[in-house]
């Protein structure tokens, strides 16, 4: 059973904050001029026709408190971000054939509310959630919770001091976060850090890139992306605009300033180092790749050809959702309004 862990309101105040901000619409509606859209564009690499379409249902992209969803492990992992009542589903996985497989309803007895800040797969087909549960007294526990096969919780760790708002699996079966520290009565961050490794037995391991590494305003764990490799785990943070990466066998984690401040709502990582981004500002944008100069530890965004441009475009992508293997998961202009499909394409000319 979770028990709360006497966090001050202001920690509560913290948990609020998150679900503002991650409740903001998920698509920029601000225009882009075109030299934005094709800003730095190398064109070295395009992507291949789908080999693959499918129609999954519209519920997995759209409720009152629906973040986009993210493709993990062969899954479409679509969640709730607040739930009122326990029984309330608010994990769902769904599998490549758009078929909803698994749900969870994550509650814990005495709580008032559950935020779920984030959910993953496991590779069996298992959730994974963080988040945080309040209680009416104002106490609020940050947690990080594994269920079943069934969608029943199984094991839950509290993570005291931490809101786990971006988590990943690493193939060891641990979690990474990407989150907060929380902010005092004053509204400013508490010292800790940032980037935390979780045993779902042990509790937390290992500790790294200390909050003090960002400015204290905008939070660097909103509107992030983390993604855990065979190798190492990726973390983006779209509001300080930063690309952090670190191999698990290594003391520290490495930083690359993006030169880019174009609107990110989409993330994937295939392999260890092959990052792609999906940019959107009223009805342009479209998927691009990341480039590191390790000299200079800064990281550039390059448009692949053809999937840039107008949303109505033939070829344009208006959605990434993760990768499969060596497919990257996306949405194409040619389904149209009111087709939610995913495709799955192979990128060329790597």
């Amino acid at each position: 059973m979770l028990r709360g862990n006497g966090a001050a309101v202001s920690d509560r105040n913290s948990a609020s904050l998150f679900v503002s901000i991650l409740l903001l619409p998920v698509v920029c509606q601000i225009n882009l001029q075109a030299q934005d859209v094709l800003s730095n564009a190398k064109f070295e690499r395009s992507l291949s026709a789908s080999a693959k379409r499918v129609i999954f249902d519209s519920g997995a992209f759209t409720g009152q408190s629906t973040p986009l969803p993210q493709w993990d492990k062969s899954y479409l992992v679509s969640h709730e971000i607040e739930t009122y009542q326990p029984g309330a589903v608010n994990v769902r996985l769904y599998d490549r054939s758009g078929t909803r497989v698994r749900e969870a309803a994550i509650w814990f007895p005495g709580s008032q509310r559950v935020l779920v800040y984030s959910a993953a797969a496991t590779s069996d087909g298992r959730i994974i959630a963080g988040g945080t549960a309040e209680k009416p007294d104002g106490a609020a526990a940050p947690f990080i919770a594994l269920t079943d096969l069934a969608g029943k919780v199984t094991n839950v760790i509290q993570t005291k001091g931490f809101f786990p708002v971006n988590i990943c699996q690493a193939p060891d079966g641990s979690v990474w976060s990407f989150g907060s520290t929380g902010f005092d009565e004053n509204s400013q961050p508490k010292p800790g850090d940032t980037l935390r490794h979780f045993d779902l037995q042990k509790g937390e391991v290992g500790s790294f890139l200390p909050r003090s590494t960002f400015p204290k305003h905008p939070a660097p764990e909103i509107k992030a992306y983390i993604r855990c490799t065979d190798d190492g785990v990726i973390a983006y943070s779209a509001k300080t605009h930063q690309y952090i990466e670190m191999k698990y066998a290594d003391d520290s984690p490495s930083l690359y300033r993006i030169s880019s401040d174009l609107p990110l709502v989409g993330f994937a990582v295939i392999g260890s180092k092959d990052v792609y981004g999906y940019f959107s500002r009223a009805g342009n944008g479209g998927l691009y790749y990341l480039s590191l100069d390790e000299a200079a530890k800064t990281a550039t965004w390059h448009a692949v050809k053809g999937a840039v441009g107008i949303h109505t475009a033939p070829g344009v992508v208006v959605g990434l959702w993760g990768s499969d293997g060596e497919n990257l998961v996306v949405s194409r202009a040619e389904d149209g309004a009111g087709n939610t499909a995913l495709h799955w394409a192979v990128l060329l000319n790597k």
